[in-house]
């Protein structure tokens, strides 16, 4: 295996802080700015794209016909040829930056924040947080790396390299650690670093770890160990585990769900562009771009119109009375009238036929045929008959570029968490029995998520099956965070690809019939592939070229 070393100069003696100059190793941590540079860049690796892996999924298509996404969804991809095949040098680079920190940390230098001199004390404290920020990180980018590449059917991770620079006199090659040693060892650096951060950091720093960020972590490791690919055996120790580290985050009352108040006055806009906001419990800093706008607005508000959600998506979206549309009695769904009375959620996350972008607008966002925004109306028109409306600023000026949008990554948020809970809680106590230490039921956690957003709760649910409570709160997760880049490896660590990815996707044909009156038909829009050998990604052709010990993952070449 080869590290690639993105911010290295012969892996070894230069650094480059993000200035046009190189500097020696020595240089960099004896300087304060320097130092403190690194430590920010040390996080740069994170993802801050996922949103693109919706259209490796049944939530979304791309509009664009030569998409390199759209390789992942007709079955053509290998190993040479699959868009995610760069995270593999990305994550390691990012790990090495991490363990250049730990070889340099001890002579770093470091300003106190309040006085800006060097104080030692101040310093001392600040290389002991640093490294517990660098074993967060560290961490992450493993997991990164173990849910693309590792294969728990063979029990095979990931090359779990040494603590350490590695230079180009070391050995280069590293066989594959095995899958559960992996786990393990994300684990162990997320325990250690959750001792020593801060539960919350100030608001000026929001964007450095925290231990509730380390326990978030570790709470989504131990959710894929425990889940069907991995727990063949399904093994509840496993799932205990899960509930243990979901009760603790919970537990931790500096972080709450927006309320129902919250969402309906600002249509959960400022959950995702207001940063260090109390339910997201990690993020990205903020970036200021009109970008995302641009690239997804629809086109007569001069967007590309990228991302298009699919009718499975819409179709998840249940009605407020707290059912799925497919039970028409309860539900009390007219296909004549597909959006009204739905989940709040659905026109929040998803610009619909007749949607104005802000109160000031005379015009709507026209997804009908013939409209303005309808199928084939232009190069840039939705495939589906919608638009992703979740993260946008609908004020965005991306004509003139005069105000910038405020945009951040959200890594983990408290609705996530409950949903782990509930998940966790139903497989091993069912719906409405709380685990011991917690008065919280698996039905209790969901019916959290869901009253913020207006959507009843049907009583009845608590004496649902396990396996037919699992199907709630698995649509659930799926309305709830989508276009978040759960869906691909949600699908994947419950095996069910062939289920939900070796199908058919759908859009609306929307037709005016009047002046308000539209007719609806759903119609096909892409046959998707999957097969088995897609629980898991192909180890990069590049890399197992350079490897005489890696093993490929099974059926790949």
């Amino acid at each position: 295996m080869i590290v690639t070393c993105v911010t290295l100069s012969s892996c070894d003696d230069y650094l480059k802080p993000g200035y046009d100059e190189y500097l020696d190793k020595d240089e960099v941590f004896k300087s304060y700015t320097y130092a403190n540079n690194y430590i920010r860049r040390m996080y740069s690796f994170l993802p801050s794209d996922a949103y693109n892996e919706t259209l490796m999924t049944d939530e979304a298509q791309h509009n664009d016909d030569a998409s390199s996404y759209l390789i992942m969804n007709n079955g053509s991809w290998d190993s040479r040829t699959y868009v995610e095949a760069g995270r593999w040098s990305h994550n390691y680079s990012g790990i090495r930056r991490v363990h250049v920190l730990f070889e340099n940390l001890d002579q770093a230098i470091f300003l106190d924040p309040n006085t800006y001199k060097i104080t030692p004390w101040v310093n001392d404290s600040l290389r002991v947080q640093y490294r517990a920020q660098g074993q967060f990180l560290r961490a992450f980018y493993y997991f990164e790396l173990l849910k693309r590449f590792g294969s728990p059917e063979e029990n095979l991770g990931v090359p779990i390299v040494p603590e350490r620079p590695l230079t180009i006199n070391d050995t280069l090659d590293y066989k594959r650690s095995s899958y559960q040693e992996c786990v393990d060892y994300i684990i162990k650096d997320c325990d250690a670093a959750a001792k020593l951060l801060p539960v919350r950091q100030p608001s000026s720093y929001y964007a450095a770890a925290t231990r509730t960020a380390a326990l978030a972590l570790k709470l989504r490791v131990q959710l894929y160990a425990a889940s069907p690919l991995a727990n063949t055996t399904g093994d509840n120790e496993k799932w205990k585990a899960v509930i243990r580290t979901a009760r603790d985050i919970l537990r931790i009352k500096t972080y709450k769900l927006f309320t129902k108040v919250e969402i309906e006055s600002d249509n959960m806009v400022s959950l995702f562009s207001k940063p260090n906001n109390d339910e997201v419990l990690f993020s990205s800093p903020v970036i200021q771009s009109n970008s995302l706008e641009a690239a997804n607005f629809p086109p007569s508000y001069k967007g590309g119109g990228q991302i298009n959600p699919t009718q499975e998506l819409v179709d998840a979206f249940e009605t407020i009375f707290g059912y799925p549309i497919s039970d028409l009695t309860n539900s009390k769904y007219n296909p004549q009238e597909p959006y009204n009375r739905r989940d709040k959620r659905l026109s929040y996350f998803v610009l619909l036929n007749g949607t104005k972008l802000t109160a000031k607008d005379t015009v709507s966002v026209d997804s009908y045929v013939n409209g303005k925004d309808g199928l084939n109306s232009s190069q840039n028109a939705t495939k589906t008959g919608y638009y992703l409306r979740k993260f946008l600023n609908l004020s965005a000026d991306i004509v003139n570029n005069r105000t910038k949008s405020t945009h951040f990554w959200t890594h983990f948020r408290l609705a996530e968490v409950y949903l782990t809970y509930a998940e966790a809680v139903n497989m091993v106590y069912g719906p409405n029995t709380a685990p011991p230490d917690t008065t919280i039921t698996a039905y209790d956690a969901l019916k959290k998520i869901r009253d913020r957003n207006g959507i009843v709760t049907p009583t009845a649910m608590k004496n649902l099956s396990k396996d037919a409570f699992m199907e709630r709160i698995k649509n659930e997760r799926r309305v709830e965070l989508c276009f978040e880049g759960h869906r691909f490896w949600d699908v994947r660590r419950w095996k069910e690809g062939e289920k939900y990815f070796n199908t058919t996707i759908h859009g609306m044909k929307i037709t005016k019939t009047g002046t308000n009156s539209f007719s609806y038909e759903i119609i096909p829009v892409e046959t998707r592939v999957f097969d088995a050998k897609m629980y898991t990604m192909p180890i990069p052709y590049y890399e197992m070229q350079k490897s005489t010990l890696l093993i490929q993952n099974k059926e790949w070449y």
